[in-house]
């Protein structure tokens, strides 16, 4: 590593080396001692900036670093130089008549050419970075559904529980650790191992003394992401290169120096591979330019092997299979504020434009400073970051769309139906935080998903402590219909039956796949309402509960027992209840 960052240090240095170059040049070697000895200084504070600091590597950072060191090596030639100008003079001729003559002096020249250069590159990337919105735009690998993810079973989707519930009850469990005072417990990630959906959590050091005396973490925790009765696991580990160590260690330091072309965004997450081998994973990326602005589509992914220091540079996509999260919450929440802002250009967004297409990511996630909430996709094979968008209007509740990007491809997949208007996430919380106000209870990381054609947000409600307590669904067009239950597929089977009562037929999206059913009656009741009459049954050795209102199928006004029945509904092995369509009663077509 000590190789790597001399290599940087000449890299961010070349405006030292150019500066004192050319005065050694046009001294024609008189002075070369000095300059030697004043470059090596300089060089060797800024290795130690770029050790301590570590600034971005993109090419605008890397220009006004090199830049301001040139204004610092010929300012200090200059100033070096004059003196030596007054201290010859007042020799020679007396203080009286000493004159300094810098106009020609070349260490002036080099100050003057550095800090216009300076003042040239602060224009052109301050223009740039407007000029290149709509490029850095194009780059967005993105594409537009007015349909939602069907949510049929929460086993297809997992429902995480909140990382704050994960993390609480891996601080219970932290004295299971050696020396666990030596310790602290640090980030936590999402992510599936062995097929199933888990948090991670690394163990940092307490200090340069604790990782002195130690030199390696014991290990980290490891809790299933979807079961609320879960404990979490320490897994002994020896992790040597960790963001917490120091030095040649530090896993920060170890990625930084390793690969000098690729700039890095965002934290450092730990993953594990099938085999619980920790590794430490950073999303890079190619400036555009120097306007400041990411390549969208061409992110890196560097992987530290926690034990052995190796680190291996991928493009994302190609990032190995254990690695989940190969483009980090950064990133994504960086394509979500771009794509939210830009989509019409920059004057567009801004105080005189119309703001038109403007969406406003909303706060209420738990990645990325609250933009970001991670979820699996349908089959459970690919991490996804959902983030839903608002006007900014405090008075309106109304979502603009929500976006699914993958944590692997980077592809944006963005849903908004124009027809139908649904509640923001701020309002779903707003309601679920309601329910038990008594209690205190928070409500955390809502993700929305489409429940039987019907736009619905899954709440967690937590205590003052983390602890999760209870699900909520509230139904996104809807608000009157809220269901909460303690278990997941509780929730799911008891929003179904309130979705089927209270008939709502507010849609925005197609339901999942509808299956033909046959059978015999073996239950039926009929509640009746103001607004409807609702018939639910049982089926013989069939323990789903089928719910049908009037107003769709008037003919199940006069179902009883026995009847021979034939419908379409949309079920899974797990389901208690389900809505129907097209009832047939045998006799009464």
């Amino acid at each position: 590593m000590g190789l790597n960052f001399i290599g940087l240090t000449f890299l961010f240095g070349i405006g030292i080396l150019v500066a004192n170059g050319t005065s050694f040049m046009l001294t024609k070697g008189r002075n070369i001692k000095k300059i030697m000895v004043l470059m090596v200084v300089e060089l060797f504070l800024l290795g130690s900036f770029l050790f301590i600091v570590l600034p971005s590597k993109t090419l605008s950072t890397i220009l006004w670093i090199n830049l301001i060191g040139a204004v610092v090596a010929s300012g200090v030639l200059l100033v070096s130089r004059s003196i030596s100008q007054v201290s010859n003079k007042v020799l020679l001729k007396g203080h009286k008549n000493a004159r300094i003559d810098i106009v020609n002096d070349w260490s002036g020249r080099v100050l003057s050419i550095s800090i216009a250069a300076m003042v040239l590159l602060f224009i052109v990337s301050s223009v740039t970075k407007i000029t290149a919105i709509d490029d850095v735009y194009q780059t967005i690998p993105l594409k537009t559904e007015e349909k939602a993810e069907v949510l049929t079973s929460t086993k297809e989707t997992p429902i995480a529980i909140a990382p704050k519930t994960a993390k609480r009850k891996m601080l219970q469990k932290f004295s299971v650790i050696p020396n666990s005072n030596m310790f602290t417990l640090d980030g936590i990630t999402a992510q599936v191992v062995n097929g199933e959906y888990v948090y991670v959590a690394t163990v940092e050091f307490n200090g340069f003394f604790k990782w002195s005396k130690l030199g390696a973490v014991p290990g980290y925790f490891i809790i299933s992401a979807t079961d609320i009765n879960a404990q979490p696991k320490f897994i002994e580990k020896s992790i040597i290169y960790t963001p917490s160590a120091y030095f040649g260690k530090d896993a920060a330091r170890k990625i930084y120096a390793a690969y000098p072309d690729y700039a890095a965004t965002g934290k450092i997450n730990l993953e594990i591979d099938e085999e619980g081998n920790p590794f430490y994973i950073q999303t890079l990326y190619k400036e555009y330019g120097v306007s400041g602005r990411m390549n969208y589509n061409e992110f890196k992914t560097a992987v530290l092997n926690a034990t052995t220091g190796e680190v291996k540079v991928y493009d994302s996509k190609e990032a190995p299979k254990f690695v989940d999260a190969p483009i980090t919450s950064s990133a994504a929440n960086s394509i979500n504020e771009y794509f939210g802002r830009y989509s019409q250009g920059w004057w567009n967004q801004t105080m005189f434009g119309a703001k038109k297409d403007v969406k406003i990511p909303t706060e209420n996630g738990i990645y990325a400073s609250g933009q970001i909430t991670p979820m699996m996709n349908k089959e459970g094979s690919q991490l996804l970051y959902f983030t839903d968008f608002t006007s900014g209007d405090e008075e309106q509740d109304s979502a603009l769309g929500y976006s699914l990007i993958n944590a692997r491809t980077g592809q944006v997949t963005y849903y908004r139906d124009t027809k139908v208007g649904i509640m923001d996430s701020d309002g779903a919380i707003s309601i679920a935080a309601k329910i038990y106000p008594e209690k205190k209870w928070k409500a955390s990381m809502p993700v929305l998903y489409n429940i039987d054609g019907v736009p619905t947000w899954i709440v967690s409600l937590m205590d003052s402590k983390g602890i999760f307590k209870k699900y909520v669904y509230v139904n996104a067009v809807d608000n009157d219909i809220v269901v909460d239950a303690d278990a997941a597929q509780n929730a799911l089977d008891a929003y179904r039956i309130e979705l089927a009562t209270k008939g709502s037929n507010n849609t925005s999206s197609e339901a999942a796949d509808l299956q033909e059913i046959k059978g015999s009656i073996s239950r039926v009741t009929i509640v009746a309402s103001e607004a409807q009459t609702v018939v639910s049954f049982l089926l013989e050795n069939d323990k789903t509960i089928y719910s049908v209102t009037t107003n769709n199928s008037p003919m199940a006004l006069f179902l009883k027992e026995g009847d021979e029945v034939e419908f379409k509904a949309a079920v899974t092995a797990e389901a208690k209840a389900a809505s129907i369509e097209n009832l047939v009663i045998k006799g009464l077509e």
